[in-house]
């Protein structure tokens, strides 16, 4: 179904608000490991890693909950307004101390406003037009990406690494005001349509992904991928510049070719019309052949011949983000999508965090080149085993809805 123009312009206009709010993040965050890098400790960057991603798990709970019980625009007003705040605040002081502990605050702020805006955009999009809504906003991140760390970089270079952070600042103050802009809300359901989804109401979220049949496979599958991927993630600068002997300019160019691809994945998965189990089947499938691209990729012997593997890989996990989020919108109730969406980015978070430190700790142990294959051969092992079970749950839930006989 074709967009209204109400609609076409709240999803526009939320498009760039994220694709804004990741190109500022990303850049905001070169500009702090630059900062400490110098300090000489390891731990130092571990420790902002740390401060950056702890705060979306420990308080998904409490972000899903406030998301689903006040109107959204207010809500994420409010927060993208404090994260202004705090980024001048963290570009004015410079100390490891206050960078730490500002840094723990605002991705305090961005543990309600990120699945804030996950959830606002179905309630202005449309029901009827979630995988176009998706795709435009996923391929506005991808673009982000792509061009984040190169001009953040540039930007160190050229003004110091304070300005970045102001940068940062600005593309918060400008999303508050943008969001003020929508012509659609996603206001709180009333209380007792919340309660009779689900009566424990910080948990709502993790407890319906894991009581859904369909949901829980593909969620463990997509976990293992995203462990399998940080692992790569960890591995593939040593690959590259030690193992391949390739240049700055040649490393820097496997992230442009995977960041290239993930934009079209996206843009392609956005014109798909596809009932759950095909959403299902198409999301497992992707992961297996990411999976051996990278296994392949750890096979290679120049580092040219990463790129085409990785701009297809980039292609697939663009498509992949657009059938998650569709496949979570579709079977979620609206009254507790803020919760769910919380949950499961704090899974993701937790995930990311735990292949850091694994890839770590194999690198230690495996050469580089093993390590890339391993985390490819994870990836597609893990859904011969999950596989079978999300699809089977996948198809008697549309057996169940079309009122068949649910066949064994």
């Amino acid at each position: 179904m074709a967009f209204s123009k109400s609609q076409r312009h709240d999803v526009r206009l939320l498009a760039l608000i994220r694709a804004g709010s990741y190109l500022g993040d990303t850049i905001a965050l070169i500009a702090l490991f630059l900062r400490l890098a110098p300090l000489g400790h390891a731990w130092a960057i571990a420790a902002l890693a740390i401060a950056g991603s702890l705060p979306l798990v420990a308080l998904a709970p409490l972000a899903g909950r406030t998301i689903d019980h006040q109107p959204a625009k207010r809500l994420l007003v409010l927060m993208g307004l404090f994260e202004a705040v705090v980024c001048v605040g963290i570009g004015l002081w410079h100390g490891l101390v206050v960078t730490l502990v500002l840094m723990l605050a605002l991705s305090s702020l961005v543990a309600f406003s990120m699945p804030g805006y996950t959830a606002l955009i179905p309630a202005a999009a449309g029901e009827e037009n979630i995988e176009r809504s998706q795709g435009l906003v996923q391929s506005a991140q991808g673009v982000a990406a792509v061009a984040g760390p190169a001009l953040g970089g540039l930007l160190v270079g050229w003004s110091g690494q304070s300005w970045p952070l102001y940068i940062d600042a600005v593309s918060f103050a400008l999303g508050a005001l943008a969001t003020t802009l929508l012509h659609h809300d996603r206001r709180p359901s009333a209380r007792n349509e919340i309660d009779a989804v689900e009566s424990s109401r910080l948990l709502a979220g993790a407890l319906f992904v894991w009581r859904d049949d369909v949901l829980r496979p593909i969620i463990v599958a997509v976990m293992v991928f995203m462990l399998s991927l940080g692992m790569v993630n960890v591995a593939e600068v040593f690959f590259a510049t030690s193992t391949l002997h390739a240049s700055a300019l040649e490393y820097g160019l496997i992230g442009t070719s995977f960041g290239g691809g993930t934009v079209l994945g996206s843009l392609g998965a956005a014109r798909w019309r596809l009932g759950q189990v095909r959403l299902v089947k198409y999301v497992l499938v992707s992961i297996v052949v990411v999976g051996l691209l990278i296994g392949a990729g750890g096979l290679v012997t120049h580092i040219q011949m990463m790129y085409p593997l990785l701009f297809l890989a980039g292609v697939l996990v663009g498509a992949v983000n657009v059938m998650y989020n569709t496949l979570f919108i579709k079977r979620t109730p609206e009254a507790i999508r803020g919760r769910v969406f919380a949950a499961s980015g704090a899974m993701f978070t937790a995930s990311e965090v735990a292949a850091t430190a694994l890839g770590g700790v194999v690198l230690t142990l495996l050469a580089p080149r093993t390590v890339m294959q391993i985390a490819g051969g994870l990836s597609a092992l893990s859904i011969l085993v999950i596989g079978p079970f999300a699809l089977r749950a996948s198809r008697t839930a549309r057996q169940s809805e079309r009122g068949e006989p649910v066949t064994p």
